[in-house]
């Protein structure tokens, strides 16, 4: 589960939402989850990278054991 900041709460007491308040609620939520996003696409494309000199490294050993 995510953490809630306190305008979260806040905003969940509140009787009626402006349309302002579920804006900026929704903004920050989403940027958030962009920054996760981000996070992970860079962990990925660093597996990626890694496995690729992996595989680069082991080609060359192979073709140097079948010369």
């Amino acid at each position: 589960m995510s953490k809630k900041n306190k305008t979260d709460f806040y905003l969940l007491r509140k009787k009626s939402l402006s349309e302002g308040d579920l804006f900026i609620t929704d903004y920050t939520k989403s940027k958030a989850d962009i920054r996760k996003l981000k996070m992970v696409i860079e962990l990925l494309s660093e597996r990626v990278e890694a496995l690729e000199k992996e595989r680069v490294k082991s080609k060359k050993i192979i073709k140097l054991k079948t010369d």
